[in-house]
């Protein structure tokens, strides 16, 4: 597998306000698996409300010195894209406005069982919920925004005037969109 690029292998600690919209999606049942766990500054704040946290850092400078952890979480030093993941995930969570692998990542967590995805890597922008049940068919898409299981999010063009207000909020969840078809 090939190593992180230079902004993925990057540690970038979030503000206040990213980590508030964060936690907000967490919920005292839910098993979550922190992607990218950088100093666990956050992991240990989603341990505070959930029943268990696995977090996954690539550096071990930052996880060196951390003292006592809260009992239910645990780290994992290594790369995620490589490591075998705990069972029974029902939350993932990636703070990693750079990431490119959001597919990669979704992909794993759905084959574990998982249900959603927070991050901020999809669109590199705010943080989002991401549903990771089952989507459209790119091709159902006639017009609007689009999210696909690969990672890849884009418009789908069509007729100004079909352009409304609810199709310019809407994001449809889909898969097989042109980036990730075979050629």
């Amino acid at each position: 597998m090939q190593p992180l690029d230079s902004w993925e292998a990057r540690y970038a600690p979030y503000d206040e306000p990213t980590y508030r919209d964060a936690l907000s999606y967490v919920q005292p049942d839910d098993i979550v698996l922190d992607i990218g766990a950088g100093d666990l500054r956050l992991a240990r704040r989603m341990a505070a409300i959930a029943r268990q946290v696995f977090a996954i850092e690539a550096k071990p400078a930052l996880l060196a010195g951390q003292g006592p952890l809260p009992e239910n979480l645990a780290v994992i030093c290594g790369d995620a894209r490589q490591l075998p993941w705990p069972g029974q995930i029902s939350l993932g969570v990636l703070l990693m406005r750079h990431c490119t692998r959001v597919g990669l990542y979704a992909a794993r967590l759905r084959a574990a069982g998982c249900r959603h995805l927070v991050t901020n890597a999809r669109w590199g922008l705010g943080v989002e919920r991401v549903d990771l049940a089952s989507r459209l068919p790119w091709t159902a898409v006639e017009l609007g925004w689009y999210a696909c299981a690969c990672g890849q999010t884009g418009f789908v063009p069509g007729p100004p005037e079909e352009l409304t207000a609810e199709r310019i909020e809407h994001v449809a969840e889909v898969a097989w969109c042109p980036a990730c078809m075979p050629r």
